[in-house]
């Protein structure tokens, strides 16, 4: 299922999105002004952009250094979530092979992941730092260029919508107006997650928004690489 792309301005650079899923964070660097191609290992019918199927480690540095301007991915991150604390079990982690393959491109890069993840020198986005997001979801973000957060993240959360009759604030709060928490178990309804996290009604899976990064993040980001290849062009010429 694919929804109609809202129009944004383009910034001339092209972007690859490596371990994209349903595109959550390819739809932020989209509107952030970036054609966006998305590589993962699994079909990804929902998927809005251009698309390929394909494992990152049969990925060639220089066909990416050779048709883009910029790299992203969202390698497989369970082997640092709390799922693994859950269970017990072990996961797959690709963030070495996702720097390595970045590092070999010679382009600017982001890989994104989970609190806990081995990123160097992270920098870590929450949704209290966005108008309008009403996740307080913590992701890491490493890059080649210098990042900064749009503001500091609160030393307390909001409290959140919950469906837990044990929690002090049940039934005092309205999922489409409080902070949700969207994760595996989901305390609120898709819908509701949806508003939340700034994600269009009906694209993705619940799954999708459980693992997804709010599109405001990326956005976020994103407007900070163009503004290293506009600046590098200007030094360049």
């Amino acid at each position: 299922m694919k929804f109609t792309l809202p129009p944004r301005v383009p910034n001339g650079y092209t972007l690859l999105d490596i371990c994209c899923k349903q595109g959550l964070a390819s739809y932020g660097y989209y509107l952030a002004g970036f054609d966006i191609v998305g590589v993962d290992r699994e079909p990804q019918p929902r998927y809005p952009f251009p698309f390929i199927q394909k494992d990152l480690r049969d990925l060639d540095p220089d066909w990416i250094a050779g048709n883009f301007n910029g790299a992203a991915g969202s390698p497989p991150c369970w082997d640092h979530s709390d799922l693994k604390h859950r269970t017990g079990l072990s996961y797959e982690d690709f963030i070495p092979e996702t720097r390595a393959l970045f590092e070999a491109s010679g382009l600017p890069y982001v890989i994104e992941n989970v609190e806990g993840a081995p990123l160097k020198d992270p920098l870590t986005l929450c949704g209290t730092m966005f108008d309008g997001l009403r996740v307080s979801r913590h992701r890491l973000f490493e890059s080649n260029l210098p990042l900064y957060a749009p503001r500091p993240c609160p030393k307390k959360h909001p409290l959140h919508y919950t469906l837990d009759k044990r929690k002090d604030h049940y039934g005092q709060l309205d999922e489409w107006t409080a902070f949700v928490s969207v994760n595996g178990g989901g305390n609120c309804t898709k819908a509701a997650a949806e508003d939340a996290m700034g994600v269009p009604s009906g694209w993705a899976t619940k799954d999708g928004l459980n693992q997804g990064v709010p599109p405001a993040y990326t956005r976020w980001i994103g407007e900070q690489l163009a503004d290293h290849l506009a600046a590098a062009e200007g030094v360049a010429a």
